[in-house]
């Protein structure tokens, strides 16, 4: 019997772990999932702190005389139901992230995709890029240049050094439709072509500038 309890306490102590490790992707998702990554970000430490806990509140329950049982018979079977008890709310905060995520995540999608139809309807495909404004150029070559995007059906946008990975990912809805629109419009290849043209441009109007 003893035996059954150990592997009964062993078998949760895993399953707390795993889902403990698990929750961490759940939760921040839809980030990349990376084993090695998650374990690092996922801090097993606390965990650590809660086996603590829920084995200190055994022992202290333990040491109470009830059921004419051993001390040991005892906390073996107390320490897998408070682990138990830690498995399901792991399993419910997870849960709960995770679908409100995925909800998030598909609303973000739906509203790309709206705005890539009215984008593509206006012929003005919305060309995004983070970081901060530092144009290296004069005004009439930065004017050429979004003649030349313009040309293509492109405007650029700054977004700023936030970085989003939800709204970056739902950002990949808008890319696809457009960048099928932007082929039929524009020809294949027709990112190198653009680029040719610009980096032309660039020399031409500002040949000590790479």
């Amino acid at each position: 019997m003893y035996k059954t309890l150990i592997t009964v306490n062993i078998a949760v102590i895993l399953l707390v772990t795993a889902v403990y490790i698990s929750g961490y992707y759940l939760i921040n998702y839809p980030v990349q999932f990376d084993f090695w990554y998650v374990l690092k970000e996922s801090q097993l430490q606390y965990l650590l702190v809660g086996f603590a806990i829920t084995a200190l509140v055994s022992y202290l329950i333990s040491s109470l005389d009830f059921k004419n049982l051993s001390f040991k018979d005892k906390f073996s079977r107390i320490f897998p139901v408070l682990n138990s008890l830690i498995l399901v709310f792991l399993i419910y905060t997870a849960t709960t992230a995770f679908v409100k995520n995925k909800r998030e995540l598909s609303n973000l999608e739906k509203n790309y995709t709206r705005e890539a139809e009215n984008d593509i309807k206006k012929d003005q495909i919305v060309m995004r890029y983070g970081g901060f404004l530092l144009p290296p150029y004069d005004e009439e070559t930065t004017r050429k240049i979004d003649g030349i995007y313009k040309k293509y059906g492109i405007i650029s946008k700054n977004t700023g050094c936030i970085i989003d990975a939800m709204d970056i990912i739902a950002r990949e809805k808008y890319t696809e439709i457009t960048n099928s629109y932007l082929e039929k419009r524009n020809g294949k290849d027709w990112k190198k072509t653009m680029e040719k043209e610009i980096d032309n441009l660039k020399k031409k109007q500002n040949p000590g500038v790479k």
